[in-house]
């Protein structure tokens, strides 16, 4: 994938088929830099998602996916964990637990304690794994 096809995948993402801004377009090169394009395009599709609502597409930058690439940058387990958690079963989300160290994985039992003592929640499997993926999520 070239600048040019990620430019139009871009602008297809964002809803529009109208241009980029300079700022972003600059921000897009410098990225094209530091990643392979196969991981910006999951992760513009992860913040088009995640962060930005349907309803401010068109007007939003892409400048607001900036923190999730940095944290990219930075190799945080946790967006290495939940990347691999797109990709596999919800059955697997105990494996993908298993990766992550000891002390992170202690802060999120006790968020999911947390929320299930909050929101008065039944404690089963399916909602443990919906929490689960709202934790990680929360993370990146």
């Amino acid at each position: 994938m070239s600048f040019s096809s990620l430019y139009k995948f871009l602008l297809k993402l964002k809803g529009r088929g109208h241009f980029l801004s300079p700022k972003e377009v600059q921000f897009l090169k410098e990225l094209l830099k530091e990643f392979p394009e196969e991981e910006i395009k999951k992760t513009f599709e992860r913040c088009y998602k995640e962060v930005i609502p349907p309803s401010e597409r068109e007007k939003s930058s892409l400048l607001r996916c900036k923190n999730l690439f940095e944290k990219l940058k930075k190799g945080k387990n946790f967006s290495k964990v939940y990347l691999a958690m797109e990709h596999q079963k919800p059955s697997s989300i105990g494996g993908i637990l298993k990766q992550l160290p000891l002390e992170e994985r202690k802060k999120i039992k006790l968020e999911i304690e947390n929320f299930f003592k909050t929101h008065n929640l039944e404690l089963n499997r399916e909602n443990i794994e919906e929490v689960l993926k709202i934790i990680l999520s929360k993370y990146l």
